[in-house]
């Protein structure tokens, strides 16, 4: 290390100002020493903090590839989850309205077990037509279309009228 403070080698004499006289040489040399050893700490210690720096930038590397490895992760995990949430709405939507369409069905059936003409319910009035196996594939996927039914373009015309029935 190069010593930025030059140290007088040959002790300084006092001149006939203030100061001067027995003594006075002793305790400029003992300051002087004093002076010495506590700029040779201080260099210690920045030597000492100037490592310390180098290891702690080290170390800021490291966790910022760790903080970038981890903020794809989570973004990763977060598209998964909300595509699981989008697939199990669709899931239940489909499922209630399968149910929905069971009772109506099973209404249907119902009123017409009776021999007696009755007045069509208004809930029934407006209820989708149930689909045959006479319908040709244009009109299963239109049906499938107005009942929200996915995939349904791809679905041949036995899967159509599965999902439908």
């Amino acid at each position: 290390m190069v010593d930025i403070h030059p140290r007088p080698t040959a002790p300084v004499s006092g001149g006939k100002g203030k100061g001067s006289g027995r003594g006075s040489g002793a305790k400029l040399e003992k300051q002087l020493a004093a002076a010495t050893a506590t700029v040779d700490e201080l260099e210690a210690q920045v030597t000492a903090l100037r490592a310390r720096v180098e290891m702690l930038e080290g170390q800021v590397d490291h966790w910022k590839r760790r903080a970038a490895k981890h903020k794809s992760r989570v973004k990763k995990v977060t598209e998964r989850a909300e595509r699981a949430l989008v697939e199990a709405t669709e899931a239940a939507r489909q499922r209630a309205s399968a149910k929905a369409e069971k009772k109506i069905r099973q209404a249907i059936a119902d009123h017409g077990t009776d021999d007696r003409p009755r007045a069509e319910p208004m809930a029934l009035k407006d209820a989708p037509e149930l689909p045959e196996a006479s319908w040709n594939v244009t009109r299963l996927r239109s049906a499938a279309r107005e009942q929200g039914v996915s995939g349904y373009s791809r679905m041949s015309k036995q899967q159509l009228l599965d999902v439908l029935i």
